[in-house]
């Protein structure tokens, strides 16, 4: 699996913030797209981060006992509660970046925030005897597919030499907490966010729906760069509640006749022998160029072209010199913690003709034909790596080892 990229620098905020002398930044990793986390990161209340919530009531106490400062309601979104509390919205890029800046005495027990009715009112702002606040809430994409960092970077820039020194003892005083607090709040956009990720691709699953979103359509997937000019590009994909490690023995030990089988219509295309309902240990380990036959008792079949263990399979029908005519790559994303994509591809070379048909008609036979059999090979696949338990709402898509096994059989952890 490719190395997660740096956390990367935002040239938005190191303008806004210039000057500022006291910083944080911490990053997580959210395994949702930015839309999700920037309505996650509105939607979060004070209740979802409750310890957190907890340190910010005993650390503004004073200013609430003494009237400067409202009492926060726990149910109201966290950054709506900023924004009551005069922190003033510089630069919103959703949903890429939002940047804030206030202006307190953050140094003092008691807390009286300024409040600006513009940006330019809050640049202009200079008194003496308070610091400003900037901060900066981001999602820079990881270089892994399906997952993002969510960033916040805080600095504070004091208004004068007097003020940067008080500042200074409060800041070695509170930045540990102030972190914990990040964290917490980062956490909780997170749960947020991958929920919302993974709700309507799992009511899609449940639908018995195999079809890929629009962008898994469009990203580029390992094996494209075998057929570059492919005359079609059918892609298809299925969300599986267990981790990638469980759906993979799955996909390594496919093939008709001795294999795993397809887990498709075994009738058709496997000689009416059912698929493997369990793992086979001495499948485990394909090498590229390993065969998996197309039917039983054939030498023919796909040949193994690429292998990237728990993450991408692909395999290709070689033509006679060698180069693929087909390709067909099966790619594993853990969208969510024991949530798993699974994307399917299959890529047709120019020469490719389905049963010899014209080039028309092999596109429309291809489309209808594929999508009958790649359906039901994922939803067999889905069955096995979740358990039969998951199908047992939907008769249409119970596989026969799922009627026959009362306790179907599982891989061991």
């Amino acid at each position: 699996m490719a190395r997660r990229a740096p956390v990367p620098p935002s040239p938005a905020f190191e303008a806004t913030a210039r000057g500022a002398q006291f910083r944080d930044r911490i990053a997580i990793v959210v395994k949702a797209p930015p839309e999700a986390v920037f309505e996650a990161l509105h939607n979060v209340t004070l209740r979802d981060m409750k310890f957190a919530w907890l340190l910010g009531e005993l650390r503004y106490l004073p200013s609430r006992l003494a009237g400067r400062m409202p009492a926060a309601e726990s149910r109201r979104p966290f950054v709506k509660t900023l924004t009551d509390g005069g922190t003033l919205i510089l630069r919103d890029d959703g949903p890429r970046e939002m940047i804030t800046g206030s202006a307190a005495q953050l140094h003092r027990v008691h807390q009286s925030p300024q409040r600006f009715a513009t940006r330019e009112a809050f640049e202009a702002f200079n008194d003496p005897d308070h610091e400003k606040l900037f901060m900066s809430v981001r999602v820079a994409a990881t270089g892994r597919p399906g997952e993002n960092w969510v960033v916040l970077e805080h600095a504070t820039r004091p208004l004068s030499p007097l003020a940067k020194r008080k500042f200074a003892r409060y800041w070695r005083a509170i930045k540990p907490t102030g972190a914990f607090v990040t964290w917490q709040l980062l956490r909780a956009v997170r749960r947020r966010a991958e929920r919302a990720a993974i709700g309507p691709l799992a009511s899609r699953r449940r639908r018995l729906s195999v079809h890929a979103t629009t962008d898994e359509r469009a990203r580029a997937l390992p094996g494209d760069e075998r057929i570059p000019q492919a005359i079609d590009t059918l892609t298809h994909g299925i969300t599986i509640r267990r981790p990638a490690r469980d759906v993979w023995p799955w996909l390594v030990q496919m093939g008709a006749g001795r294999r795993g089988g397809w887990y498709s219509y075994d009738w058709l295309d496997n000689g009416r022998q059912p698929s493997a309902v369990h793992i086979v240990p001495a499948l485990q380990h394909p090498a590229v160029g390993e065969i998996f036959p197309a039917l039983p008792g054939t030498t023919e079949g796909f040949t193994l072209l690429a292998i990237e263990p728990e993450r991408t399979l692909t395999l290709g029908w070689l033509t006679p010199d060698g180069t693929p005519d087909v390709t067909w790559t099966f790619v594993l994303d853990e969208i969510a913690p024991r949530v798993t994509r699974l994307l399917v591809r299959v890529r047709g070379g120019p020469g490719y003709r389905f049963h010899g048909l014209p080039l028309v008609l092999t596109k429309l036979a291809i489309r209808v034909v594929h999508f009958v059999m790649q359906r039901k090979q994922l939803l067999g696949i889905a069955s096995r790596a979740e358990g039969c338990a998951a199908f047992d709402s939907i008769e249409t898509a119970i596989p026969p080892h799922c009627k026959q096994d009362a306790a179907p059989e599982r891989r061991a952890s």
